[in-house]
């Protein structure tokens, strides 16, 4: 990767050199016995690891692309294998790339049309999976929303009804208080007897079990 580049030679072609040129890359991408072309044995693995270090890309048909524009001749092995040959790329043959040219951007062979097309039907799959992805965060995000709303709207019905009783507890210690001095002031006597028994008659009548409502 640290050869200079040469007047004349395209980077791509030179970049594509380098890679064959890389024992560590065999197994993904190599020379021919011949030297007369070369093969792109697994080009999943290859886009991934390779293409980023050359090209700072991970699109396989890009790569295609580029090897189309140059004229390569490209053909599918039975092994699965990618297999590339031009007449003027070829191994220990760096001095023949001069003559290896781009196309004009008029020369759009059949495979790369093809290519701009699943390109093109890839990416629209691609956004329409975030699509889902997001359908699907919006649904899970509302479903909770949900059941927050119902756990605080019970705790709020809860506390309502705490509030509700203590203040009915509250009312009937103030009409104990109230009946009972009402009740000593109309006796006119200080009678120990006499007032327990007015204090006993109050706590009846005030210690009945008021009926709880919910405020709505």
């Amino acid at each position: 990767m640290s050869s200079k580049r040469r007047v004349g030679i395209a980077h791509f072609l030179l970049r594509t050199f380098e890679m064959l040129d890389t024992p560590k890359l065999k197994h993904l991408i190599e020379w021919s016995p011949c030297g007369e072309m070369f093969y792109i044995k697994n080009s999943r693995e290859f886009a991934n690891k390779v293409l980023p270090q050359y090209f700072r890309h991970r699109n396989f048909q890009s790569f295609l692309r580029q090897l189309n524009m140059y004229n390569f001749v490209k053909k599918r092995l039975k092994n699965g294998w990618n297999q590339f040959q031009h007449k003027y790329f070829k191994r220990e043959a760096k001095n023949l790339l001069i003559h290896v040219h781009r196309r004009s951007n008029g020369q759009q062979s059949d495979e790369e049309e093809q290519a701009d097309q699943q390109d093109s039907i890839k990416k629209q799959q691609e956004q329409l999976q975030q699509i889902k992805y997001l359908q699907n965060d919006i649904v899970l995000t509302s479903s909770f929303l949900f059941q927050q709303s119902v756990i605080l709207q019970g705790n709020f019905q809860h506390l309502k009804n705490k509030l509700l009783y203590q203040y009915i507890e509250e009312q009937k210690q103030e009409k104990f208080l109230f009946n009972t001095f009402s009740l000593l002031n109309k006796s006119q006597t200080n009678s120990p007897k006499l007032t327990q028994t007015i204090l006993t008659q109050n706590r009846k009548e005030t210690e009945q079990e008021p009926q709880l409502f919910v405020l709505s």
